[in-house]
């Protein structure tokens, strides 16, 4: 992890602003590069006089923004027919993408502006937003929010910390791994229920038609 810290900030160091928005811009897809590690250094910097404080904060929106809306577009374009084809072999039916939409039709705006704040989320929720079709004004409104929010503390932790801002990102950055590590937990609890429970009704609608047949 210290020598992903120390490329993560040489890029920035020699890219400049350019660096920093892809950075963030990555951060903001499937790409797992931890925003503790790269918003709080770019305020850092910022605080030295080598970057401008006002430009850091619209280039954390922006790149926010711009790189959860790839993965909107994706989830989108590919998501839905992906799932529609090969989703039979997890267990996943057409019913379980119509939930999704329902979901996302009803809780969309607060699940985005929530999974904004929240590790491993942060990178993959815009990808369902994208298969549910969540309406393109609110994601980004709420997209837009949460990444502004999160971006801006992390990079003035380190613009008002200077050069402590290495230990608080480092402290942020075991809880992200340790919330992390419960929310994946979680989701692999979900997924071996919900696929138990597919072979189950599957194993029930089986035995459901034979047993007339053998009753004759």
């Amino acid at each position: 992890m210290e020598a992903f810290a120390h490329w993560v900030q040489g890029i920035v160091q020699s890219l400049g602003y350019p660096g920093l928005f892809v950075l963030i811009f990555l951060e903001s897809t499937l790409v797992p590069i931890p925003s503790e590690l790269v918003m709080p250094f770019a305020g850092f910097m910022a605080s030295q006089g080598t970057f401008a404080l006002p430009l850091v904060l619209v280039i954390n929106s922006v790149g926010a923004l711009l790189g959860s809306l790839t993965c909107y577009a994706i989830g989108a374009k590919l998501g839905k027919p992906f799932v529609v084809k090969y989703g039979k072999f997890a267990f996943i039916k057409a019913k379980d993408l119509e939930k999704t939409e329902e979901y996302f039709a009803k809780h969309g705006k607060l699940t985005i502006l929530i999974g904004r704040f929240l590790p491993v989320v942060r990178h993959v929720i815009s990808i369902p937003a994208g298969i549910a079709r969540m309406p393109l004004r609110p994601f980004l409104l709420q997209t837009f929010i949460g990444s502004t929010i999160w971006g801006s503390f992390l990079i003035l932790i380190g613009y008002y910390l200077g050069k402590n801002w290495e230990t608080v990102a480092k402290q942020f950055k075991r809880v992200d791994l340790i919330v992390g590590v419960v929310l994946i937990a979680v989701a692999v609890a979900f997924a071996i229920r919900f696929i138990l429970q597919r072979r189950r009704a599957r194993a029930a609608a089986a035995a459901g038609g034979v047993s007339p047949t053998s009753s004759d």
